[in-house]
């Protein structure tokens, strides 16, 4: 503020006055943080859904690129005259199969040490021969519903067994090639109750 004050009429003279410092009051703060707080609220509530999407998208993914592999393993095999060789793909770990194994596979486990393997991280299980994603616990809205069961995924040597013995044999039953299992989680896989 300026104030114009005068010594004789002819010169003015001007002094500053200088104000104390302007801050918020205690009440102020307390609404801006409570506002905040309700924004963040509201943001984590409408994103969190979309995290647990992420997840069971990338889980999706990562399916699709084993079953190509073992496509390819199968089909590298007829080419090379080594059809016979595919019943030994059945009940495999088709990590081995992938150039590189993803950055959350935890290697090779029995059933009791799933406990140590970190959720959002795969894990073969050398007990029931599967390929298992320890899924994350769900964030979005529906987090609080029944247990989710974790994927779990088998390979499988397709065939018409025609000599009825339970195994594939190269000369008397017919081949129709690997495929990779669902065995459990698929409600999960197929996004039900994801982002109701």
């Amino acid at each position: 503020m300026i104030v114009m004050r005068s010594a004789c009429a002819c010169q003015p003279r001007l002094s500053v006055r200088v104000l104390g410092p302007a801050g918020f009051s205690l009440l102020e703060l307390v609404v801006v943080i409570a506002l905040i707080s309700l924004l963040v609220g509201i943001v984590l509530n409408r994103l969190l859904p979309y995290i647990d999407e992420a997840e069971r998208v990338a889980v999706l993914t990562l399916e699709g690129q084993i079953r190509s592999t073992l496509l390819t393993a199968a089909a590298k095999r007829i080419a090379g005259g080594r059809a016979a060789s595919i019943s030994e793909l059945d009940g495999s770990n088709p990590m081995h199969l992938m150039l590189e194994a993803p950055r959350n596979y935890a290697g090779e486990l029995r059933k009791q040490d799933r406990d140590s393997v970190p959720r959002r991280s795969w894990y073969f299980d050398l007990d029931s021969r599967r390929l298992v994603y320890r899924a994350g616990r769900r964030l979005g809205r529906d987090h609080d519903e029944q247990p989710q069961q974790d994927p779990e995924f088998g390979v499988r040597v397709a065939f018409e067994d025609r000599n009825r013995n339970g195994r594939f044999d190269p000369g008397a039953d017919e081949l129709y090639g690997v495929r990779l299992q669902r065995e459990a989680g698929s409600g999960w896989l197929a996004g039900e109750a994801i982002l109701r």
